[in-house]
């Protein structure tokens, strides 16, 4: 939880702080470069995290009952 404050107020103060019309090199290229960066960082800290969570499976994934799984039913016909 305090990764994830750290990310939001670091991207909410870089937004505040972007300003592309400006002469600027911190506000014009330096400041929109760092929060795209930031956000990508921020996008995969957080997917680890969904998916760390989500797999109690250990990635083992079956699909039975109605998509194919059990028996066919199936024989020879007694031949």
């Amino acid at each position: 939880m305090k990764w994830f404050l750290i990310y939001a107020a670091a991207l909410w103060c870089l937004w505040h702080v972007i300003d592309l019309k400006s002469g600027s090199i911190l506000t014009g290229f330096l400041a929109p470069f760092v929060f795209g960066f930031l956000l990508l960082a921020f996008v995969i800290w957080l997917s680890t995290r969904i998916s760390g969570r989500s797999s109690s499976s250990g990635g083992d994934v079956s699909f039975g009952g109605f998509f194919g799984g059990g028996d066919s039913g199936g024989g020879d016909g007694g031949c």
